[in-house]
């Protein structure tokens, strides 16, 4: 039981919760369903077959296009046998026969027969519903879903690093699902050791219909981007909270952060001295998205550590990734403060009202301690200007603040960002620093222009680039000229001046980079070859730097492919050697099986796909690349649907028809779904066949009756993979080789 006196400002919330349940049902969703963007006008045939749900529910077969009665048809007894009632079968058939097929060119939004239906012919999918409401309750079953993400790092002057981290989904039956954020980290520098670890959020979660119920332990820290609409973002020991199901579908925020780099090495951020992320650092110019980070606006400590784990230089800067604009949604939240103990109590509110979006929050803990907070958003446009303000007012024991966001983007006048944080310090429940943020860029006369400001109260930095392209002869080039203000260390210059050059070509990469910084020229260049193949994306290279007088060199490696990231560097400077290697994948694993993949953010698809002969093949699913004769771990984004994934296969000799009907709706977190792919082939051999001799071999080709010319030239298709194929000329029986040519499209015959 929570008894404690509640300020003036949680009464005012606690109103505007009461009208956010009293007005539920003006709260509606409404999906909308087009054509995916770069297709053209697609008209299916008659054969066509489509994935159907009824009320979230996916139907236990096809449902098809009757040419001779003109209405989209199902198995009637297909559906009996697999637990539809006969009601329902009543209702279906009664749907179907009143949509117009032919006149869905590419698909539609109906109400017929008072159901709700949208036909999608592009995804091949179908959707019933009985009211217009979009929440789902489909069935969930046992799950299990990790990422992990390790790096290790070493150099010869007694310098190691050990970091993984991971996220854990636990599937449940009744759409439950448990999670929980882990870490480990271990460092040592020339002597000196440090160690941390530790489960720093856990909790379980029941999804209702309309609402959900989570119960555990919660650190602001571990909160996904643009999930945080308001800054008050409290930590819980243990808590329990009711809250819509609108707010775990928010929209996840875009933007980088921008940083500049006076060494090659990692970028290592801190949040109340935990590491929460480590990214590579490149001489000069550096973006990190706002995607890796938590959501809220907080400050956090950035440190610059070299290959050899010198600390370059530290920096403290505000992150401002939040999520302003959204659905109706709401939230309340008692528990136990994770940071001074005693009882705490949360509510936030966001409403579309219609006009603008209003965000509201409130915290209150023992000791009179409270915090809440207020901010509107209305999103405008005027002709080809898109104008996005922001203005939020924060209230708390310490005082009120406020801060204003202004977004704006224009293709001619330019891209516009504007943020002012003014005496946030309103409580222990927050306790920001004045802030001011300038960024704008326009391109003229083809070359972009753009400026940075940003003060913390920390210090300021200022940067002024000049960005362009230039395309010679297929051969890509970017240039980028600026000069950056900020604070040094003493007895050094503040001003940076740096140019960066980067040319492209098929898929090689050469880059350039030179600075003056300190009193000190840094000049930089990098090497790169990617190599895609069916099975993913392989890339090597090399660094060269000099700082002064003070040279090195790394080699590196890495691969994208069907079962995670990895990467490996090897580099040595005037006075050390040092290695880093680091993998970020998933893996998955139901009844059915268990399997690897790529990082996933809590749902994934266990995918089965079927061996072609001996022939080694692959494709990607969904953009994540899959081989053949195998099973593998495929991320699915949370609550979405995936009637039928999405296929692609860029095989220069095999030409294939993928099918991989997935059936999932609304995927929820920990659930790994079944999948098998449906492969059909056809392969193209073509070349000159030659015997031992390398004298043209020619006859009849006994495994599909086509004839090969007596200059050894032959061209066949065929549904299968062919190892071999027999030939019947006057120079007697030939079985030809078509494994492998003996030289470029030269088969050997013997």
């Amino acid at each position: 039981m929570f008894t404690h006196k509640i300020p003036f400002q949680l009464h005012i919330l606690a109103a505007c919760i009461v009208t956010a349940f009293s007005s539920h049902t003006l709260a509606e969703v409404k999906i909308s369903y087009g054509v995916p963007e770069g297709f053209s006008t697609v008209e299916m045939d008659n054969t066509a077959k489509y994935v159907a749900t009824y009320n979230g529910k996916t139907l236990p077969g096809f449902i098809s296009y009757s040419v001779s009665g003109n209405a989209l048809v199902f198995d009637a007894r297909q559906y009996a046998d697999n637990g539809i009632d006969a009601e329902d079968r009543r209702v279906i058939e009664e749907v179907l026969s009143k949509i117009d097929y032919k006149q869905c060119k590419e698909g539609c939004d109906l109400k017929v027969a008072d159901h709700y239906v949208t036909l999608d012919k592009a995804r091949r999918t179908l959707k019933i519903l009985s009211t217009r409401e979009d929440f789902l309750a489909p069935d969930t079953t046992w799950g299990l879903i990790n990422n992990q993400s390790l790096d290790m790092r070493g150099s010869s002057e007694s310098y190691s690093a050990f970091n993984l981290n991971g996220t854990t989904w636990l599937g449940l039956p009744g759409r439950s699902f448990g999670y929980m954020n882990w870490y480990a980290n271990r460092s040592q520098n020339r002597g000196q050791s440090s160690r941390d670890q530790g489960v720093s959020s856990y909790y379980l979660q029941k999804n209702f219909a309309d609402t959900y119920v989570r119960a555990g332990k919660q650190n602001s820290i571990d909160y996904g981007s643009g999930s945080v609409s308001t800054v008050l973002s409290p930590s819980f020991d243990q808590f329990i909270t009711l809250g819509s199901q609108d707010y775990m579908r928010s929209d996840r925020d875009v933007g980088s952060l921008v940083l500049f780099s006076t060494a090659e090495g990692n970028y290592e951020f801190y949040r109340n001295g935990r590491l929460i992320l480590k990214r590579p650092a490149i001489l000069g110019r550096n973006e990190v998205s706002f995607m890796d980070l938590p959501g809220g606006y907080y400050p956090v400590e950035i440190r610059l550590v070299d290959r050899n784990g010198n600390l370059i230089s530290e920096q403290t800067q505000d992150i401002n990734n939040l999520n302003f604009g959204g659905a109706n949604s709401w939230r309340v939240t008692a528990g136990q403060d994770m940071d001074e103990g005693g009882q705490l109590l949360e509510a936030a509110i966001s409403r579309n009202m219609s006009q603008f979006y209003l965000n509201a929050a409130a915290v209150s803990g023992e000791d009179s301690d409270w915090a809440s907070e207020v901010n509107v958003t209305r999103p405008s446009s005027f002709g080809t200007l898109s104008v996005d303000p922001t203005v939020g007012v924060l209230s708390g024991e310490n005082g009120t603040g406020g801060y204003f966001n202004l977004s704006m983007n224009d293709p001619v006048l330019g891209n516009l960002m504007l943020s002012r944080y003014q005496n946030t310090d309103v409580s222990r429940f927050y306790y920001g620093t004045p802030s001011s943020s300038l960024s704008y860029s326009r391109n003229i006369a083809g070359v972009t222009l753009g400026y940075n400001y940003r003060d913390y109260g920390r210090g300021e930095t200022q940067q002024l680039e000049a960005r362009w392209n230039y395309k010679p002869n297929g051969l890509w080039s970017t240039f980028a000229l600026g000069v950056q203000k900020a604070n040094a260390m003493p007895g050094d210059s503040d001003y940076t001046v740096y140019l960066n050059m980067t040319w492209m070509l098929d898929k090689s990469q050469a880059s350039v980079r030179a600075a003056q910084y300190g009193g000190k020229t840094q000049l930089s260049g990098d090497y790169r070859k990617d190599y895609d193949d069916n099975f993913g994306t392989t890339s090597t290279g090399v660094t060269v730097s000099r700082v002064d007088s003070t040279n090195s060199f790394n080699a590196y490696g890495s691969r994208a492919g069907t079962r995670g990231d990895a990467s490996l560097n090897l580099g040595h400077s005037d006075s050390a050697s040092n290695v880093d290697f680091n993998y970020r994948g998933m893996f998955a694993a139901n009844a059915d099986g268990i399997a690897l993949g790529r990082y996933s953010n809590g749902s994934a698809m266990l995918l089965q796909t079927p061996a072609l002969g001996e022939t080694p093949y692959g494709f990607k699913v969904e953009g994540q690349p899959v081989a053949g004769d195998g099973t593998y771990a495929v991320p699915v984004n949370q609550y979405s649907d995936v009637p039928f994934a999405r296929v692609s296969s860029d095989s220069e000799n095999m030409d294939m028809n993928i099918e991989v009907p997935a059936n999932i709706i609304r995927a929820h977190p920990g659930q790994v779904y079944n999948a098998k792919a449906k492969v059909d082939i056809n392969m193209v051999y073509s070349g000159i066949l030659v015997d031992a001799a390398g004298k043209p071999v020619g006859g009849t080709i006994h495994e599909t009756g086509d004839t090969a010319y007596a200059n050894g030239l032959f061209s066949i298709s065929s549904k299968a993979v062919l190892a071999n194929i027999s030939v019947e000329g006057a120079g007697g029986r030939y079985t030809c080789d078509l494994s492998k040519p003996v030289q470029p499209s030269h088969y050997l015959c013997k």
